[in-house]
C-alpha cells in the first residue's frame, strides 16, 4: 500500500525532530549521559520536542541563516547558549567546557547546510575560527563521539566534498551574503524524512519530487510503502499534524550593522 504525500521545510524539520529524540543513543544520553544540541532552525525543532517546551524568539538560537535574499547570519549579540543537557537537564556552562566532558556514549546534535548521496553532511562557516563545528570536529573524531546531523532532503547537493574544495573565506570577492568556508563531514548519522518515518513508524518511504510554490518551496514529495491501513492512517496523522507546523521566519543581521559588507548592501 503506498501513501503520497508533500512536506513543506517546517513539517520535515517536525517529523526529523520527533525521529531524533526517539533514537535510542539520544533516549540513553537523555537518561545517563550528557547531550550537546547546536544552534539551527532543525536543532530548534529537536530541543522543543526533547524539552517539552516551545521556543519563542528563534532567531536567539539560530546563527548562521539562509533568509532574505542572502546566506547570512543572525546578530551575534542576541543569540542565547547552545543546549547542553545532563541526564534530561538543562545545565548553564560553556558548551566548549561541556563537550570536554563527553564520553563515547554522550550526543553531539548539529545541524547542516547540505547532505549528499553518499552520506556527507556540509557545513557552511561563517566564522574564519571554523565556528561550533570547527572548534568540536577535533574532539568528536578524537574521542568517536556520536554526532547526528537532522537534515531535510531539500538540503540535498550533489557532492559535500566537491563543494568544500571550492570553498573559504579568504576566496571569496564580489558576493552576495558573506563569506564563508566549508566542512564536509562523513560518517555523521544523518537524519532525514526517510530515515524518520522508519523510525518513527517502521516505514520505507522514497523521495519522488521536490519544490513547490505559495508556501512549498522547498517542499518534499514522498511515496510510503505502509504495511497496513492502521498504518497508513498512522502516517498520515503524523503528516497532518506535521503540516501545521508553521514556516520559521529567521531574519538576517541588518546590513547597516555588518562589519563586511557585501554586494547586497549596494542594493
Amino acid at each position: 500500500m503506498i501513501s503520497t504525500f508533500a512536506l513543506h521545510p517546517a513539517a520535515s524539520k517536525y517529523i526529523i525532530a520527533r525521529a531524533v529524540c526517539r533514537l535510542p543513543e539520544v533516549q540513553k544520553a537523555w537518561e545517563k549521559g550528557r547531550i550537546f544540541i547546536g544552534h539551527g532552525t532543525t536543532n530548534i525543532a529537536v530541543a522543543e520536542q526533547l524539552l517539552n517546551l516551545k521556543i519563542d524568539q528563534a532567531e536567539r538560537y539560530v546563527a548562521g541563516v539562509i533568509s532574505q535574499r542572502a546566506a547570512c547570519a543572525t546578530e551575534a549579540g542576541l543569540r542565547h547558549k547552545p543546549w547542553c543537557l545532563e541526564k534530561g537537564r538543562i545545565v548553564d556552562i560553556d558548551w566548549l567546557e561541556f563537550l570536554n566532558s563527553f564520553g563515547p556514549e554522550d550526543v553531539f546534535i548539529k545541524g547542516a547546510n547540505a547532505i549528499d548521496p553518499c552520506g556527507n553532511a556540509g557545513i557552511l562557516l561563517g566564522d574564519a575560527q571554523g565556528g561550533t563545528i570547527g572548534k568540536s570536529i577535533g574532539i568528536l573524531k578524537a574521542r568517536g563521539i556520536k554526532l547526528i546531523v537532522p537534515a531535510g532532503l531539500e538540503k540535498m547537493i550533489p557532492s559535500c566534498p566537491s563543494a568544500e574544495a571550492v570553498m573559504g573565506r579568504e576566496k571569496s570577492s564580489r558576493l552576495i551574503g558573506m563569506k564563508t568556508g566549508y566542512i564536509s563531514l562523513s560518517n555523521a548519522t544523518i537524519i532525514t524524512e526517510l530515515e524518520s518515518l522508519k523510525i518513527l513508524l517502521g516505514i520505507d518511504a522514497v523521495q519522488i519530487a521536490a519544490g513547490g510554490v505559495g508556501g512549498m518551496e522547498g517542499a518534499v514529495v514522498l511515496a510510503a510503502d505502509c504495511r497496513d491501513d492502521e498504518t497508513a492512517q498512522a502516517l498520515l496523522k503524523l503528516v497532518k499534524q506535521a503540516s501545521r507546523t508553521s514556516p520559521g521566519n529567521i531574519k538576517r543581521k541588518l546590513c547597516r550593522t555588518c562589519s563586511d559588507p557585501c554586494s547586497l548592501a549596494d542594493n
